[in-house]
């Protein structure tokens, strides 16, 4: 069947599918749920949704927690990826898929969650087929991450099991905050992390977030940032910045052992071996699906650049 046929096919199967043994729409508290995602489109679900399918790698990780993978009609192709998704081993039976349109159609989801920046075009489709879709956007703070879970948990009709998951991250981050309140603020290191295109990522993103919330100084957060959140950096000026840690990436987009000839490099570069981080070992590799997640597995990209900076704190542990 064509797209078009779709188009016209798909509301009736979705009405139908909520259809109970009266010929009525099964009543759940909460719903008819009226919502507006994070780009102000306006969403109404008739029912609790049953089939859902997740195309964030925030979603995929917030909503395996809060359904469980029996309501998970598909997931990122990137979830099933170990070196970007914290979720890799929990979604064998879980189908995998890109943006696709007519994939999707072909699973008759009854709710759709998408990045608020996917194809215009095909969100559009997909609202034509009668398939309720909610825009998404990155949270780039703790706050911001547990009001995401929060939408999401309402959206899905588990705001308890949503509660549970923020309660979990708060008790986390209250033991590192109680950690690392035995380093006095003039005593904090500074941190980079240097990506292999040459850049850092500054104020105002998750990484940032995460420094903050580990006890460091970001060594480029008071310098100005490109549309992607980044500060370009020459090697003069990451040698005048000259951080005490050097955060270097786990994974490299599209370059197998990327990551590893990257740190080679940067190790064995005589225009760099003035920086404190390598005089004094302090050059660390962080796995990417901590350093880029937003989700609430960002305790553990805080906790795992808390190590790494002050492993004092941990010993005997």
């Amino acid at each position: 069947m064509g797209i078009t046929a779709r188009l016209v096919v798909l509301p009736l199967l979705l009405l139908l599918a909520g259809l109970g043994g009266t010929g009525r729409l099964g009543a759940e508290a909460g719903y008819p749920l009226a919502v507006r995602d994070d780009a102000g489109n306006p969403l109404v679900l008739a029912r609790r949704p049953q089939r859902i399918v997740s195309l964030t790698m925030f979603s995929d990780e917030v909503l395996l927690e809060l359904v469980g993978p029996g309501r998970l009609a598909a997931v990122t192709s990137f979830a099933a990826d170990p070196a970007v998704s914290n979720i890799a081993g929990r979604i064998a039976a879980i189908p995998k898929l890109e943006f696709h349109a007519e994939r999707i159609l072909s699973l008759r989801p009854d709710l759709v969650i998408v990045a608020n920046w996917s194809e215009a075009q095909a969100v559009s489709q997909l609202r034509a087929a009668g398939l309720p879709v909610y825009l998404s956007a990155s949270a780039v703070s703790v706050e911001q991450i547990r009001g995401r879970i929060r939408d999401l948990a309402r959206l899905v009709g588990e705001q308890q099991a949503g509660e549970e998951l923020i309660a979990r991250l708060d008790r986390r981050l209250a033991e590192l905050e109680r950690r690392l309140a035995a380093v006095p603020e003039g005593r904090r290191l500074t941190v980079l992390d240097y990506s292999a295109w040459g850049a850092a990522m500054g104020r105002g993103s998750s990484w940032d977030e995460i420094v903050r919330r580990a006890g460091l100084r970001n060594a480029v957060g008071n310098l100005p940032v490109d549309g992607w959140g980044q500060v370009p950096l020459s090697k003069e000026k990451l040698i005048e910045l000259d951080p005490d840690l050097l955060v270097l990436p786990g994974w490299v987009y599209g370059q197998e052992g990327g990551a590893e000839g990257f740190y080679a490099g940067v190790a064995a570069d005589p225009a760099l071996r003035s920086l404190k981080a390598l005089r004094n070992r302090r050059l660390v590799r962080i796995p990417e699906n901590l350093r880029a997640t937003t989700s609430h597995y960002i305790v553990e990209s805080i906790e795992f650049l808390a190590r790494a900076a002050y492993p004092e704190l941990w010993e005997g542990q």
